[in-house]
């Protein structure tokens, strides 16, 4: 018979369940941002999405240390960006298109070396409410050098916590978390959508300082990220526009190990997984200027690019197979029907 949970991890457990912070969060008012009407209707598309409320304790009651966050930050610009190994300038242009921040992950990780990944992780006990906020926050922060948005050091500032010396900055908005996705491994990530917008004030820590810089310039942890990247997340509907310059120069070389497929752009496989029935799944693989977009990132971007632009993927883009089984809780009955590992 397993061993009741103790209070500790239930409390841990609860409190993300519970979204306990999320009341306390100031969003974005998009009207008050220098954003294009194309921008805004997109990113208001994804901010009345809200702050998802599933309740993931009986999940969770086995093993807390399941459930992760990954980021999602949009940023607008005007011109492809290009892979780098160590740093990536995000600036704002006049007029824009909006990228989606990537990276590779190191080669001397255990777990899905050299991928490319959405910045993000495990959220632990030791987080701050929100915890899926501050989870996905603070991996970011780990990995490529991300501040934190002041609004979420405000939320949590009803805590005993120091939070002076906690990088932070103004303009990356938290727009909204969408409903879990389940990782081949078991994980429970919750996706959080931001929007960073151009520096518009100065905010000084002991350590850091933004003084209305043009661009934020984020920096590779080397333990943990090979490149940083960026991508368009309407990129994710129509791979054509994977280069800003409508050619393929700035993507990485057909053959090499960063598309070693015949495809030009895309391409997709099914799999069948007898832990799901046989259910079908279908890999995405998306052609970018660094590694792969596929799996489970593929599946978050693509999901998320549909409800921002309010449209289908081009063909032969499909997002499910047929008969594949969608959403976490379909997903769960599934591995419960079937015998499969769930969390």
């Amino acid at each position: 018979m397993d061993s009741e949970p103790n209070n500790d991890a239930h409390d841990f457990i609860s409190s993300n369940a519970s979204a306990a912070g999320l009341d306390a969060l100031q969003t974005v008012d998009l009207d008050r941002l220098d954003l294009d009407p194309g921008t805004r209707t997109t990113l208001r598309r994804l901010q009345e999405l809200g702050f998802d409320r599933t309740d993931l304790s009986s999940h969770l009651l086995k093993n807390p240390k399941r459930l992760a966050a990954v980021l999602v930050l949009l940023y607008p610009s005007s011109s492809p960006s290009h892979s780098s190994d160590s740093q990536e300038s995000l600036t704002t242009p006049a007029s824009s298109t909006l990228r989606v921040l990537l990276t590779t992950r190191s080669k001397s990780l255990r777990s899905h070396p050299g991928q490319t990944a959405l910045p993000g992780g495990r959220v632990d006990e030791e987080d701050r409410e929100p915890k899926i906020l501050w989870g996905a926050f603070r991996e970011a922060y780990e990995e490529v050098g991300l501040p934190f948005p002041s609004a979420l050091l405000s939320a949590a500032s009803n805590t005993t916590q120091d939070f002076a010396s906690i990088p932070h900055i103004p303009n990356i908005h938290i727009l909204c978390t969408l409903s879990p996705h389940l990782s081949q491994w078991g994980l429970i990530v919750v996706p959080v959508i931001a929007y960073l917008s151009s520096p518009i004030s100065s905010v000084s820590t002991s350590t850091h300082e933004h003084n209305n810089l043009p661009s934020l310039t984020l920096r590779a942890n080397p333990t943990e990220v090979d490149r940083i990247f960026t991508h368009p997340l309407e990129g994710m509907l129509d791979p054509s526009l994977a280069s800003g310059r409508g050619d393929l120069a700035d993507l990485a070389e057909k053959g090499s190990e960063d598309w070693p497929y015949e495809d030009e752009l895309y391409n997709s496989t099914d799999r069948a997984y007898p832990q799901l029935g046989n259910s079908i799944y279908r890999m995405h693989r998306f052609r970018s200027v660094a590694s792969p977009i596929k799996g489970l990132t593929a599946e978050i971007l693509l999901r998320i690019a549909r409800i921002a632009y309010a449209r289908d993927p081009v063909e032969p883009i499909e997002q499910y197979a047929p008969g594949q089984v969608r959403g976490f809780e379909e997903i769960c009955r599934a591995l419960d029907e079937y015998g499969g590992t769930r969390p």
